[in-house]
């Protein structure tokens, strides 16, 4: 699959997949799209988002996933915000709620949130956004519900309360100063709100999967990015802790790295040793040919019994290994292969004298406690 959609409360699972047939992740927040892009998507849809409770995903993230030729929509929610905020660098925007963005119509991020369940409810919503609180009063407008000064009254006292305690009978309430000919109003506008409207963000988020399902019916052509992807300290440091938590996913950490805390040591010595290789080729403008390539890979399957392709595809298959994993491994082989070559005669020399002291040190950690110390 490489249609992705981070939806939560503003429209139920049940509906998007009727519209759009994508793989559907919870609520986005940060690292989460930069996570994703390890599964090489092609289209993503941000439609739901966490604000306050946990990091909001990051401009960055997006910006790195279009760098890699994704494309991105936004609508509805935090979607519609982040779209607002990065149209220009390529992110595509759906919707009313995003024109509004877009247009410094609004520009609270609180226009948009709301509380809602947990994953288990379907992420039910709790409160009313106020975006959908505003198109609900714009519609009983139009239809003679309300009054233009009564709903303006309406907007500014959903403004007034925090957004988890926005419910359609908590917004009325707080309407000041009510006169009995408002009381009736308020009330024929939360029937009205309850019964008949239909709530802006889930029409967004149903625009967003429409415009989506259009685009993935195309033949396929990764975005082209219009910008210079600045890779900052900030960025580097959350997809660094992302690898580190792919690798600890991997190798079952962190049980495995209490278990046998030397396996995971050697592991990361391995992988020192690859990275000083794969620099140094770098540096020495080593490339390996297609030939050395495949003679690597030769080998490699021979030692594993393997003797065919599809033996291979399978092995490759089970154990989580793709063609790009198996790769960098193969030309990081032939470039640790050449280090060695290079440091041949430094590291002979020095050889005898490390394994006297691996030898000593060994002897003294494994010895009956009290029978050798560094004293003796």
């Amino acid at each position: 699959m490489t249609v992705y959609v981070f939806l939560g409360p503003s429209l139920s699972r049940d509906r998007a997949k009727t519209i759009l047939d994508a793989t559907y992740l919870p609520p986005i927040q940060q690292g989460d799209l930069a996570r994703l892009l390890t599964r090489r998507p092609r289209y993503v849809g941000i439609i739901d988002g966490y604000f306050e409770t946990v990091p909001a995903v990051w401009h960055k993230e997006i910006l790195l996933a279009l760098s890699q030729g994704v494309h991105v929509f936004g609508a509805s929610s935090m979607g519609a915000l982040r779209a607002a905020e990065l149209h220009a660098f390529g992110m595509v925007g759906v919707g009313q709620i995003y024109e509004w963005f877009s247009g410094d119509v609004i520009v609270a991020d609180d226009e948009v949130a709301v509380r809602h369940g947990p994953a288990e409810l379907g992420y039910l919503p709790l409160s009313q956004s106020l975006v959908d609180i505003r198109d609900c009063c714009a519609m009983a407008r139009a239809e003679g519900v309300l009054d233009p000064l009564l709903a303006d009254r309406i907007v500014s006292a959903a403004r007034s309360l925090p957004f988890w305690e926005r419910t359609w009978g908590s917004v009325a309430a707080a309407v000041p100063d009510a006169a009995p000919d408002d009381v009736f109003a308020l009330a024929a506008w939360q029937e009205f709100a309850s019964t008949r409207y239909v709530s802006l963000k889930s029409r967004d988020a149903e625009l967003l999967l429409q415009r989506m399902k259009l685009a993935v019916g195309e033949p396929w052509q990764p975005h082209r990015p219009c910008f210079e992807l600045d890779r900052t300290i900030f960025l580097e440091r959350l997809l660094n802790e992302i690898a580190m938590e792919s690798s600890r996913s991997i190798l079952g950490l962190p049980l495995a790295a209490d278990e046998d805390p030397q396996v995971i040591e050697s592991l990361r010595r391995a992988v020192l040793l690859r990275i000083v290789a794969r620099d140094q080729a770098g540096r020495s403008g080593w490339e390996p040919t297609e030939a050395e390539i495949l003679d690597r890979a030769g080998a490699l399957w021979s030692a594993l019994g393997m003797t065919d392709s599809a033996a291979a595809e399978r092995w490759m298959t089970r154990h989580g290994i793709s063609e790009e994993m198996l790769r960098l491994h193969l030309v990081d082989e032939l470039n640790v292969a050449r280090l060695a070559n290079l440091h041949r005669v430094a590291v002979e020399r020095e050889l005898a004298a490390e394994f006297l002291l691996s030898q000593a040190l060994q002897r003294t950690g494994t010895s009956a406690a009290g029978s050798e110390t560094a004293d003796e």
